[in-house]
Protein backbone atom coordinates (compact mmCIF):
# COMPACT_ATOMS: atom_id res chain seq x y z
CA UNK A 1 0.00 0.00 0.00
CA UNK A 2 3.27 2.77 0.53
CA UNK A 3 4.28 1.78 -2.12
CA UNK A 4 1.39 2.56 -4.55
CA UNK A 5 1.07 6.25 -2.70
CA UNK A 6 4.86 6.26 -3.32
CA UNK A 7 4.23 5.71 -7.18
CA UNK A 8 1.00 7.73 -6.90
CA UNK A 9 3.05 10.57 -5.21
CA UNK A 10 5.86 10.08 -7.92
CA UNK A 11 3.36 10.28 -10.87
CA UNK A 12 1.90 13.33 -9.32
CA UNK A 13 4.94 15.05 -8.95
CA UNK A 14 5.99 13.81 -12.82
CA UNK A 15 3.06 15.59 -13.96
CA UNK A 16 3.53 19.06 -12.02
CA UNK A 17 6.93 18.90 -13.51
CA UNK A 18 5.09 18.63 -16.68
CA UNK A 19 2.57 21.46 -16.02
CA UNK A 20 5.53 23.98 -15.48
CA UNK A 21 6.93 22.44 -19.06
CA UNK A 22 4.08 23.80 -20.59
CA UNK A 23 4.59 27.43 -19.69
CA UNK A 24 7.46 26.74 -21.97
CA UNK A 25 5.94 27.12 -25.32
CA UNK A 26 7.60 26.25 -28.58
CA UNK A 27 7.67 28.84 -31.47
CA UNK A 28 3.83 28.78 -33.21
CA UNK A 29 3.79 28.12 -36.91
CA UNK A 30 3.19 31.99 -37.43
CA UNK A 31 5.76 33.13 -35.86
CA UNK A 32 8.03 30.29 -37.82
CA UNK A 33 6.06 31.27 -40.91
CA UNK A 34 7.48 34.80 -40.88
CA UNK A 35 10.69 33.80 -39.74
CA UNK A 36 10.86 31.55 -43.34
CA UNK A 37 9.83 34.59 -45.20
CA UNK A 38 12.26 37.20 -43.90
CA UNK A 39 14.65 34.37 -46.15
CA UNK A 40 12.65 34.14 -48.73
CA UNK A 41 11.26 31.04 -48.52
CA UNK A 42 7.47 31.77 -49.06
CA UNK A 43 6.14 28.71 -49.81
CA UNK A 44 7.31 26.98 -47.14
CA UNK A 45 5.57 29.71 -45.16
CA UNK A 46 2.40 29.34 -45.85
CA UNK A 47 2.66 25.66 -45.74
CA UNK A 48 3.62 26.12 -42.43
CA UNK A 49 0.07 28.51 -42.05
CA UNK A 50 -2.12 26.16 -43.66
CA UNK A 51 -0.86 23.20 -41.49
CA UNK A 52 -1.41 24.59 -38.45
CA UNK A 53 -4.63 27.09 -39.42
CA UNK A 54 -7.20 25.71 -40.54
CA UNK A 55 -9.66 28.23 -42.89
CA UNK A 56 -12.89 26.19 -41.22
CA UNK A 57 -11.06 26.42 -37.59
CA UNK A 58 -11.36 28.38 -34.33
CA UNK A 59 -8.31 30.08 -35.70
CA UNK A 60 -9.52 30.38 -38.90
CA UNK A 61 -8.98 34.33 -38.64
CA UNK A 62 -4.82 33.89 -38.33
CA UNK A 63 -5.45 31.49 -41.44
CA UNK A 64 -6.54 34.57 -43.82
CA UNK A 65 -4.45 37.36 -42.12
CA UNK A 66 -0.85 35.68 -42.44
CA UNK A 67 -1.72 34.21 -45.64
CA UNK A 68 -2.58 37.81 -46.86
CA UNK A 69 0.54 39.46 -45.46
CA UNK A 70 2.90 36.87 -47.18
CA UNK A 71 1.05 36.89 -50.28
CA UNK A 72 1.18 41.03 -50.05
CA UNK A 73 5.28 40.34 -49.05
CA UNK A 74 5.84 38.14 -52.13
CA UNK A 75 3.82 40.67 -54.58
CA UNK A 76 0.96 38.39 -55.12
CA UNK A 77 -1.26 41.28 -54.93
CA UNK A 78 -4.60 40.60 -55.59
CA UNK A 79 -3.98 37.19 -54.08
CA UNK A 80 -3.63 39.15 -51.12
CA UNK A 81 -6.64 41.36 -51.20
CA UNK A 82 -8.91 37.71 -51.78
CA UNK A 83 -7.43 36.56 -48.21
CA UNK A 84 -7.09 39.92 -46.28
CA UNK A 85 -10.89 40.53 -47.26
CA UNK A 86 -12.00 37.16 -45.61
CA UNK A 87 -9.85 38.13 -42.66
CA UNK A 88 -11.89 41.01 -42.32
CA UNK A 89 -15.20 39.86 -43.15
CA UNK A 90 -14.53 37.12 -40.06
CA UNK A 91 -13.58 40.08 -37.84
CA UNK A 92 -17.12 41.28 -38.67
CA UNK A 93 -18.97 38.29 -37.85
CA UNK A 94 -17.18 37.82 -34.46
CA UNK A 95 -17.76 41.46 -33.22
CA UNK A 96 -19.50 39.82 -30.60
CA UNK A 97 -18.29 36.71 -29.28
CA UNK A 98 -21.37 34.04 -28.85
CA UNK A 99 -22.99 33.15 -24.96
CA UNK A 100 -21.97 29.77 -26.39
CA UNK A 101 -18.64 30.20 -26.34
CA UNK A 102 -17.97 32.33 -23.72
CA UNK A 103 -19.31 29.92 -21.38
CA UNK A 104 -17.37 26.72 -22.77
CA UNK A 105 -14.30 29.16 -22.31
CA UNK A 106 -15.04 29.78 -18.86
CA UNK A 107 -14.82 26.17 -18.09
CA UNK A 108 -12.09 24.66 -21.36
CA UNK A 109 -10.17 27.54 -22.13
CA UNK A 110 -9.64 30.52 -24.50
CA UNK A 111 -8.26 28.61 -27.03
CA UNK A 112 -11.94 27.28 -27.14
CA UNK A 113 -13.59 30.23 -28.68
CA UNK A 114 -12.76 31.82 -32.43
CA UNK A 115 -10.14 33.95 -32.45
CA UNK A 116 -11.98 37.55 -33.51
CA UNK A 117 -8.49 39.67 -33.52
CA UNK A 118 -7.55 42.91 -32.12
CA UNK A 119 -9.30 46.55 -32.14
CA UNK A 120 -6.60 47.78 -34.46
CA UNK A 121 -6.37 45.06 -36.92
CA UNK A 122 -9.51 46.42 -38.97
CA UNK A 123 -7.25 49.41 -39.97
CA UNK A 124 -3.89 47.45 -40.92
CA UNK A 125 -6.10 45.16 -42.96
CA UNK A 126 -7.83 48.18 -44.68
CA UNK A 127 -4.19 49.55 -45.35
CA UNK A 128 -2.44 46.71 -46.37
CA UNK A 129 -5.72 45.86 -49.43
CA UNK A 130 -5.35 49.81 -50.29
CA UNK A 131 -1.69 49.60 -50.87
CA UNK A 132 -1.96 45.93 -52.65
CA UNK A 133 -4.58 48.08 -54.69
CA UNK A 134 -2.42 51.12 -55.69
CA UNK A 135 0.76 48.56 -56.51
CA UNK A 136 -1.74 46.95 -59.10
CA UNK A 137 -2.78 50.40 -60.00
CA UNK A 138 0.72 51.17 -61.00
CA UNK A 139 1.11 47.72 -63.44
CA UNK A 140 -2.28 48.25 -64.68
CA UNK A 141 -1.95 50.77 -67.75
CA UNK A 142 -5.13 51.55 -68.89
CA UNK A 143 -6.87 49.75 -66.25
CA UNK A 144 -5.55 52.32 -63.49
CA UNK A 145 -8.12 54.15 -62.29
CA UNK A 146 -10.27 50.96 -61.21
CA UNK A 147 -7.60 50.25 -59.06
CA UNK A 148 -7.18 53.24 -57.34
CA UNK A 149 -11.02 53.40 -57.23
CA UNK A 150 -10.68 50.36 -55.20
CA UNK A 151 -7.65 52.08 -52.65
CA UNK A 152 -10.52 54.99 -51.96
CA UNK A 153 -13.33 52.09 -51.11
CA UNK A 154 -11.01 50.90 -48.60
CA UNK A 155 -10.12 55.01 -47.02
CA UNK A 156 -13.52 55.20 -46.70
CA UNK A 157 -14.10 51.73 -44.71
CA UNK A 158 -11.15 53.11 -42.91
CA UNK A 159 -12.14 56.16 -41.73
CA UNK A 160 -16.43 54.90 -40.94
CA UNK A 161 -14.80 52.17 -39.09
CA UNK A 162 -12.60 54.50 -36.99
CA UNK A 163 -15.75 57.06 -36.91
CA UNK A 164 -17.93 54.55 -35.29
CA UNK A 165 -15.43 53.39 -33.19
CA UNK A 166 -14.81 57.30 -31.69
CA UNK A 167 -18.13 57.55 -31.53
CA UNK A 168 -18.95 54.35 -29.80
CA UNK A 169 -15.98 55.15 -26.80
CA UNK A 170 -15.27 58.67 -26.74
CA UNK A 171 -12.20 57.99 -28.00
CA UNK A 172 -11.45 54.92 -26.20
CA UNK A 173 -11.87 51.06 -26.60
CA UNK A 174 -14.80 49.70 -24.36
CA UNK A 175 -13.47 47.06 -21.77
CA UNK A 176 -13.60 43.67 -23.03
CA UNK A 177 -13.74 42.08 -19.63
CA UNK A 178 -15.92 39.28 -19.37
CA UNK A 179 -18.87 39.72 -17.61
CA UNK A 180 -20.16 38.07 -14.36
CA UNK A 181 -22.85 35.64 -15.66
CA UNK A 182 -26.04 34.58 -14.29
CA UNK A 183 -24.03 31.90 -12.31
CA UNK A 184 -24.09 31.72 -8.21
CA UNK A 185 -20.73 30.44 -7.93
CA UNK A 186 -19.15 32.26 -10.69
CA UNK A 187 -20.45 35.49 -9.51
CA UNK A 188 -19.20 34.83 -6.13
CA UNK A 189 -15.84 34.18 -7.13
CA UNK A 190 -15.70 37.05 -8.89
CA UNK A 191 -16.76 39.06 -6.24
CA UNK A 192 -14.11 37.47 -3.83
CA UNK A 193 -11.08 37.51 -6.27
CA UNK A 194 -11.72 41.18 -7.75
CA UNK A 195 -9.44 42.97 -5.05
CA UNK A 196 -6.61 41.17 -6.62
CA UNK A 197 -6.45 43.46 -10.01
CA UNK A 198 -5.57 46.67 -10.56
CA UNK A 199 -7.68 49.70 -10.49
CA UNK A 200 -8.56 50.69 -14.17
CA UNK A 201 -7.37 54.01 -13.89
CA UNK A 202 -3.98 53.38 -14.00
CA UNK A 203 -4.26 51.93 -17.47
CA UNK A 204 -5.95 55.07 -19.05
CA UNK A 205 -2.82 56.10 -20.92
CA UNK A 206 -2.24 52.97 -22.53
CA UNK A 207 -5.48 52.74 -24.36
CA UNK A 208 -6.26 52.57 -28.19
CA UNK A 209 -8.12 55.73 -28.68
CA UNK A 210 -8.11 56.76 -32.46
CA UNK A 211 -5.20 56.16 -35.05
CA UNK A 212 -3.34 58.96 -36.36
CA UNK A 213 -1.26 56.93 -38.73
CA UNK A 214 -3.98 54.83 -40.88
CA UNK A 215 -5.55 58.81 -40.70
CA UNK A 216 -2.03 59.93 -42.38
CA UNK A 217 -1.71 56.80 -44.79
CA UNK A 218 -5.53 57.37 -46.01
CA UNK A 219 -5.00 61.31 -46.43
CA UNK A 220 -1.54 60.35 -48.47
CA UNK A 221 -3.96 57.85 -50.83
CA UNK A 222 -6.58 60.48 -51.20
CA UNK A 223 -4.32 62.95 -52.36
CA UNK A 224 -2.29 60.83 -54.38
CA UNK A 225 -6.23 60.23 -56.37
CA UNK A 226 -6.49 63.79 -56.53
CA UNK A 227 -9.16 63.63 -54.02
CA UNK A 228 -8.18 66.51 -52.05
CA UNK A 229 -11.06 67.05 -50.14
CA UNK A 230 -10.90 63.80 -48.27
CA UNK A 231 -7.23 63.87 -47.83
CA UNK A 232 -7.57 67.27 -46.32
CA UNK A 233 -10.09 66.44 -43.76
CA UNK A 234 -7.64 63.08 -43.06
CA UNK A 235 -4.28 65.34 -42.81
CA UNK A 236 -6.65 66.98 -40.00
CA UNK A 237 -7.49 64.21 -38.16
CA UNK A 238 -4.19 62.69 -38.35
CA UNK A 239 -2.81 65.93 -36.88
CA UNK A 240 -5.62 66.20 -34.02
CA UNK A 241 -4.81 62.46 -33.09
CA UNK A 242 -0.74 63.07 -33.02
CA UNK A 243 -0.62 66.62 -30.98
CA UNK A 244 -3.51 65.49 -28.66
CA UNK A 245 -1.29 62.41 -27.58
CA UNK A 246 -0.83 59.41 -30.25
CA UNK A 247 2.85 60.55 -30.76
CA UNK A 248 3.38 60.67 -26.99
CA UNK A 249 1.72 57.48 -26.24
CA UNK A 250 3.52 55.82 -28.77
CA UNK A 251 7.19 57.36 -28.32
CA UNK A 252 6.81 59.04 -31.75
CA UNK A 253 8.90 62.11 -32.21
CA UNK A 254 6.18 64.98 -32.35
CA UNK A 255 7.98 67.46 -33.49
CA UNK A 256 8.96 66.24 -36.60
CA UNK A 257 5.71 64.32 -37.33
CA UNK A 258 3.53 67.50 -36.74
CA UNK A 259 5.68 69.44 -39.25
CA UNK A 260 5.18 66.85 -41.72
CA UNK A 261 1.51 66.32 -41.19
CA UNK A 262 1.34 70.81 -40.99
CA UNK A 263 2.87 70.50 -44.01
CA UNK A 264 0.95 68.33 -45.88
CA UNK A 265 -2.08 69.91 -44.91
CA UNK A 266 -1.49 73.67 -46.20
CA UNK A 267 0.25 71.81 -49.29
CA UNK A 268 -3.18 70.20 -50.11
CA UNK A 269 -5.50 73.55 -48.88
CA UNK A 270 -3.59 75.37 -51.14
CA UNK A 271 -4.11 72.76 -54.60
CA UNK A 272 -7.92 72.93 -53.34
CA UNK A 273 -7.63 76.47 -52.71
CA UNK A 274 -10.30 78.73 -50.97
CA UNK A 275 -8.63 78.27 -47.64
CA UNK A 276 -6.63 81.46 -47.57
CA UNK A 277 -7.49 82.09 -43.68
CA UNK A 278 -7.21 78.35 -42.69
CA UNK A 279 -3.75 78.66 -43.76
CA UNK A 280 -2.67 82.15 -42.93
CA UNK A 281 -3.70 80.37 -39.21
CA UNK A 282 -1.67 77.52 -39.69
CA UNK A 283 1.42 79.52 -41.14
CA UNK A 284 0.55 81.43 -37.91
CA UNK A 285 0.61 78.54 -35.78
CA UNK A 286 3.05 76.76 -36.86
CA UNK A 287 5.13 79.48 -38.26
CA UNK A 288 6.02 77.39 -41.64
CA UNK A 289 6.17 77.66 -45.17
CA UNK A 290 4.81 74.86 -47.14
CA UNK A 291 6.61 73.42 -49.78
CA UNK A 292 5.99 74.37 -53.90
CA UNK A 293 3.04 72.22 -54.08
CA UNK A 294 3.76 71.51 -57.95
CA UNK A 295 6.89 69.31 -57.39
CA UNK A 296 6.31 65.78 -57.29
CA UNK A 297 6.58 64.20 -53.60
CA UNK A 298 8.22 60.86 -53.15
CA UNK A 299 6.37 59.00 -49.59
CA UNK A 300 8.95 56.00 -48.58
CA UNK A 301 7.37 53.84 -46.04
CA UNK A 302 9.35 51.23 -44.84
CA UNK A 303 7.85 48.60 -42.28
CA UNK A 304 10.68 46.89 -40.32
CA UNK A 305 10.97 43.90 -38.87
CA UNK A 306 8.72 41.65 -37.13
CA UNK A 307 6.93 42.42 -33.92
CA UNK A 308 6.86 40.56 -30.89
CA UNK A 309 5.60 36.97 -29.51
CA UNK A 310 3.10 36.49 -27.36
CA UNK A 311 4.27 33.80 -24.46
CA UNK A 312 2.80 31.84 -21.83
CA UNK A 313 2.79 33.65 -18.42
CA UNK A 314 2.06 30.99 -15.41
CA UNK A 315 0.66 32.09 -11.52
CA UNK A 316 -0.04 30.39 -9.01
CA UNK A 317 -2.51 31.23 -6.62
CA UNK A 318 -3.42 29.86 -3.11
CA UNK A 319 -5.03 30.81 0.12
CA UNK A 320 -3.29 31.10 3.29
CA UNK A 321 -5.35 30.15 5.82
CA UNK A 322 -3.60 32.48 8.93
CA UNK A 323 -3.70 35.90 6.90
CA UNK A 324 -7.07 34.88 6.00
CA UNK A 325 -5.59 35.98 1.93
CA UNK A 326 -4.93 34.66 -1.33
CA UNK A 327 -1.75 34.89 -2.38
CA UNK A 328 -1.03 35.07 -6.08
CA UNK A 329 3.27 34.54 -7.02
CA UNK A 330 4.53 34.15 -10.52
CA UNK A 331 6.19 31.37 -11.37
CA UNK A 332 9.27 31.92 -13.51
CA UNK A 333 10.46 29.66 -16.50
CA UNK A 334 12.55 29.80 -19.15
CA UNK A 335 15.70 32.52 -20.11
CA UNK A 336 16.84 34.48 -17.59
CA UNK A 337 15.96 37.20 -19.85
CA UNK A 338 12.39 35.24 -20.01
CA UNK A 339 11.76 35.24 -16.54
CA UNK A 340 13.06 39.17 -15.88
CA UNK A 341 10.70 40.02 -18.34
CA UNK A 342 8.21 37.79 -16.55
CA UNK A 343 8.48 39.49 -12.96
CA UNK A 344 8.77 42.93 -14.86
CA UNK A 345 5.12 41.96 -16.27
CA UNK A 346 3.94 40.95 -12.92
CA UNK A 347 5.09 44.25 -11.63
CA UNK A 348 3.45 46.31 -14.18
CA UNK A 349 0.06 44.66 -13.78
CA UNK A 350 0.05 45.34 -10.33
CA UNK A 351 1.50 48.93 -9.43
CA UNK A 352 0.48 51.03 -6.89
CA UNK A 353 1.37 53.83 -9.32
CA UNK A 354 0.49 55.09 -13.21
CA UNK A 355 2.32 52.53 -15.05
CA UNK A 356 2.85 54.27 -18.05
CA UNK A 357 6.83 54.93 -17.87
CA UNK A 358 7.58 50.95 -17.10
CA UNK A 359 5.88 50.58 -19.91
CA UNK A 360 7.65 52.99 -22.09
CA UNK A 361 10.58 51.41 -20.68
CA UNK A 362 9.41 47.99 -21.33
CA UNK A 363 8.79 48.81 -24.58
CA UNK A 364 12.70 50.29 -25.28
CA UNK A 365 13.87 47.01 -23.95
CA UNK A 366 14.78 48.17 -20.76
CA UNK A 367 13.54 45.80 -18.01
CA UNK A 368 15.94 46.85 -15.46
CA UNK A 369 17.03 44.80 -12.79
CA UNK A 370 14.40 43.28 -11.25
CA UNK A 371 14.60 40.75 -7.93
CA UNK A 372 13.63 37.85 -8.74
CA UNK A 373 11.00 35.98 -6.93
CA UNK A 374 10.96 38.24 -3.93
CA UNK A 375 7.57 39.52 -5.18
CA UNK A 376 3.84 38.35 -4.48
CA UNK A 377 0.50 39.75 -4.48
CA UNK A 378 -0.72 39.10 -1.25
CA UNK A 379 -4.76 40.46 -1.05
CA UNK A 380 -6.11 40.25 2.41
CA UNK A 381 -10.46 38.95 2.22
CA UNK A 382 -11.37 39.84 5.94
CA UNK A 383 -15.10 39.57 5.56
CA UNK A 384 -15.28 38.05 2.05
CA UNK A 385 -12.77 34.90 3.80
CA UNK A 386 -15.92 33.33 5.21
CA UNK A 387 -17.65 33.76 1.56
CA UNK A 388 -14.69 31.99 -0.19
CA UNK A 389 -15.01 29.32 2.69
CA UNK A 390 -18.75 28.54 1.73
CA UNK A 391 -17.81 28.45 -2.03
CA UNK A 392 -15.48 25.90 -1.68
CA UNK A 393 -12.92 28.00 -2.45
CA UNK A 394 -10.26 28.15 0.46
CA UNK A 395 -10.46 24.52 0.32
CA UNK A 396 -9.85 23.57 -3.12
CA UNK A 397 -6.68 25.98 -3.36
CA UNK A 398 -5.32 24.03 -0.85
CA UNK A 399 -2.62 23.18 -2.93
CA UNK A 400 -2.49 26.15 -5.07
CA UNK A 401 -3.63 26.35 -8.48
CA UNK A 402 -1.62 27.45 -11.35
CA UNK A 403 -3.33 30.19 -13.67
CA UNK A 404 -1.90 30.40 -17.02
CA UNK A 405 -1.86 34.06 -19.21
CA UNK A 406 0.07 36.06 -21.47
CA UNK A 407 2.91 38.46 -21.68
CA UNK A 408 4.60 39.95 -24.32
CA UNK A 409 8.41 39.31 -24.92
CA UNK A 410 10.91 42.60 -24.48
CA UNK A 411 11.06 44.89 -27.42
CA UNK A 412 14.43 45.05 -29.00
CA UNK A 413 15.68 47.91 -30.33
CA UNK A 414 17.34 46.72 -33.12
CA UNK A 415 17.50 49.86 -35.70
CA UNK A 416 19.81 53.00 -34.77
CA UNK A 417 18.40 54.80 -38.20
CA UNK A 418 17.64 54.52 -41.61
CA UNK A 419 18.53 56.48 -44.29
CA UNK A 420 17.17 57.00 -47.96
CA UNK A 421 19.63 57.46 -50.90
CA UNK A 422 18.62 58.89 -54.12
CA UNK A 423 20.70 58.00 -57.06
CA UNK A 424 24.09 56.94 -55.25
CA UNK A 425 23.53 60.47 -52.84
CA UNK A 426 21.85 60.70 -49.42
CA UNK A 427 18.18 62.39 -49.32
CA UNK A 428 16.93 61.85 -45.67
CA UNK A 429 16.58 59.98 -42.85
CA UNK A 430 13.52 57.90 -41.73
CA UNK A 431 11.76 58.74 -38.74
CA UNK A 432 9.45 56.30 -36.86
CA UNK A 433 5.98 57.34 -37.24
CA UNK A 434 4.24 54.38 -36.12
CA UNK A 435 4.83 51.41 -33.20
CA UNK A 436 2.95 48.26 -33.98
CA UNK A 437 5.09 46.47 -31.10
CA UNK A 438 4.15 49.20 -28.42
CA UNK A 439 0.19 49.08 -29.55
CA UNK A 440 0.43 45.47 -29.26
CA UNK A 441 2.10 45.62 -25.74
CA UNK A 442 0.03 48.56 -24.64
CA UNK A 443 -2.81 46.28 -25.75
CA UNK A 444 -1.87 43.31 -24.21
CA UNK A 445 -1.57 45.06 -20.62
CA UNK A 446 -4.90 46.43 -21.44
CA UNK A 447 -6.54 43.75 -21.18
CA UNK A 448 -4.31 41.62 -18.69
CA UNK A 449 -6.44 42.19 -16.34
CA UNK A 450 -9.62 40.70 -17.74
CA UNK A 451 -7.62 37.85 -18.99
CA UNK A 452 -6.12 37.32 -14.94
CA UNK A 453 -9.92 37.16 -14.36
CA UNK A 454 -11.46 34.63 -16.25
CA UNK A 455 -8.14 32.45 -15.94
CA UNK A 456 -8.51 32.50 -12.35
CA UNK A 457 -12.50 31.92 -12.44
CA UNK A 458 -11.86 29.02 -14.69
CA UNK A 459 -8.93 27.28 -12.49
CA UNK A 460 -10.90 27.80 -9.38
CA UNK A 461 -14.21 26.19 -11.10
CA UNK A 462 -12.51 23.48 -11.94
CA UNK A 463 -10.73 23.15 -8.40
CA UNK A 464 -14.10 23.32 -6.64
CA UNK A 465 -16.00 21.01 -9.40
CA UNK A 466 -13.39 18.16 -8.29
CA UNK A 467 -13.51 18.49 -4.58
CA UNK A 468 -17.32 18.60 -5.08
CA UNK A 469 -16.56 15.26 -6.95
CA UNK A 470 -13.84 13.46 -4.30
CA UNK A 471 -16.18 14.33 -1.34
CA UNK A 472 -18.87 12.31 -3.66
CA UNK A 473 -16.74 9.43 -3.24
CA UNK A 474 -16.66 9.06 0.05
CA UNK A 475 -12.80 8.22 0.52
CA UNK A 476 -11.26 8.50 3.63
CA UNK A 477 -8.82 11.12 4.67
CA UNK A 478 -5.54 10.32 3.35
CA UNK A 479 -6.77 9.32 0.07
CA UNK A 480 -8.80 12.34 -0.57
CA UNK A 481 -5.69 14.13 0.61
CA UNK A 482 -4.17 12.59 -2.03
CA UNK A 483 -6.56 12.47 -4.95
CA UNK A 484 -7.00 16.21 -3.88
CA UNK A 485 -3.05 16.80 -5.27
CA UNK A 486 -3.59 14.83 -7.91
CA UNK A 487 -6.34 16.96 -9.19
CA UNK A 488 -4.46 19.96 -8.11
CA UNK A 489 -2.22 18.46 -10.29
CA UNK A 490 -4.02 17.53 -13.43
CA UNK A 491 -5.64 20.90 -13.48
CA UNK A 492 -2.60 22.39 -13.84
CA UNK A 493 -1.19 20.24 -16.89
CA UNK A 494 -4.60 21.63 -18.54
CA UNK A 495 -4.35 25.28 -17.70
CA UNK A 496 -3.23 26.99 -20.85
CA UNK A 497 -3.18 30.40 -21.90
CA UNK A 498 -4.18 31.94 -25.75
CA UNK A 499 -1.16 32.69 -27.62
CA UNK A 500 -2.91 33.58 -30.76
CA UNK A 501 -2.13 36.62 -32.80
CA UNK A 502 -0.86 38.18 -36.37
CA UNK A 503 2.12 37.53 -36.19
CA UNK A 504 3.50 38.79 -39.58
CA UNK A 505 2.89 42.46 -38.77
CA UNK A 506 5.92 44.74 -38.49
CA UNK A 507 7.38 45.88 -35.42
CA UNK A 508 7.27 49.35 -36.50
CA UNK A 509 7.13 51.92 -39.46
CA UNK A 510 9.05 54.50 -40.48
CA UNK A 511 8.29 57.32 -42.89
CA UNK A 512 10.48 60.44 -44.76
CA UNK A 513 8.61 62.21 -47.84
CA UNK A 514 11.18 63.37 -50.33
CA UNK A 515 10.77 66.39 -53.32
CA UNK A 516 11.94 65.10 -56.24
CA UNK A 517 11.50 66.61 -60.31
CA UNK A 518 9.49 63.73 -62.91
CA UNK A 519 11.98 60.47 -63.69
CA UNK A 520 13.30 57.17 -62.78
CA UNK A 521 15.33 57.17 -60.31
CA UNK A 522 17.20 54.51 -58.45
CA UNK A 523 16.16 54.63 -54.72
CA UNK A 524 18.22 52.88 -52.13
CA UNK A 525 17.10 52.44 -48.29
CA UNK A 526 20.14 51.60 -46.18
CA UNK A 527 19.24 50.71 -42.13
CA UNK A 528 21.57 51.05 -39.61
CA UNK A 529 21.18 48.20 -36.72
CA UNK A 530 22.56 48.89 -33.44
CA UNK A 531 25.05 45.76 -33.91
CA UNK A 532 26.94 47.56 -36.98
CA UNK A 533 25.73 45.68 -39.45
CA UNK A 534 24.00 47.75 -42.87
CA UNK A 535 20.87 46.56 -44.53
CA UNK A 536 20.51 47.95 -48.11
CA UNK A 537 17.60 47.26 -50.34
CA UNK A 538 17.32 49.07 -54.04
CA UNK A 539 14.38 49.39 -56.64
CA UNK A 540 14.20 52.14 -59.64
CA UNK A 541 11.12 54.30 -59.22
CA UNK A 542 9.23 56.11 -61.17
CA UNK A 543 8.05 59.29 -60.31
CA UNK A 544 5.55 60.62 -62.62
CA UNK A 545 2.69 61.53 -60.43
CA UNK A 546 2.03 64.28 -57.77
CA UNK A 547 2.53 61.86 -55.05
CA UNK A 548 4.10 58.82 -55.59
CA UNK A 549 4.36 56.36 -52.42
CA UNK A 550 7.43 53.21 -51.85
CA UNK A 551 6.78 50.85 -49.94
CA UNK A 552 8.79 48.39 -48.20
CA UNK A 553 9.59 45.11 -45.77
CA UNK A 554 12.60 45.41 -44.40
CA UNK A 555 13.40 42.24 -42.30
CA UNK A 556 16.25 42.44 -40.26
CA UNK A 557 18.32 39.04 -40.12
CA UNK A 558 18.61 39.16 -44.13
CA UNK A 559 21.67 41.22 -46.00
CA UNK A 560 19.13 41.97 -48.91
CA UNK A 561 15.72 42.03 -49.79
CA UNK A 562 14.65 40.70 -52.88
CA UNK A 563 12.70 42.91 -55.09
CA UNK A 564 8.96 41.17 -54.70
CA UNK A 565 8.88 42.21 -51.02
CA UNK A 566 9.25 45.70 -52.07
CA UNK A 567 6.36 47.31 -53.99
CA UNK A 568 6.61 51.24 -55.37
CA UNK A 569 3.15 53.16 -55.96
Amino acid sequence: MQSNVFNHFYLATCLLCLSLVTGCQSTPANKSAILLAQQGNFESAKQAIRTDYSPNGKSKLLHYLELGMLNHLQGNYERSNRLLTEAQEIIEAQYTISVVESAVALVSGPTYTTYAGKVYHRPLINLYKALNYNALANRAGPNKQQYLDSAMVEMRQLDTYLSNLKSETGGYKKDTEQAPTSDQLINKIYRIIQPIFAPSDLLVNIDYKDDAFAHYMSGMLFERSEELDSARIQYQRALSAFENGFAKQYNLDDKKITAQVYTDLIRVMTKAGGYHNEIRKLKKKFNHAPRGAQLPLLNVVQNVGIGPQRKEFNLLLKADNESKALVMTPILWGTDKERKAQMRWFQMLFADTSIFDMVQNYALGDIGDVAMGALTKRIPLGSLWDDAEDAGLIQALEYGSRISVTYLEPLQQQVKSSEVWVNGQKAAELDKIYSVSLLTLQDALRNANSEIQVALTREIIKAITAQKTINATGLDQSFAGFAKFATSVVNAVTASADLRQWQSLPAQINYVQIPLTKGTYEITLKTHLTSGKVIEQSEAVDVSDSITLWHTRTFLHQSRVTVPESTFL
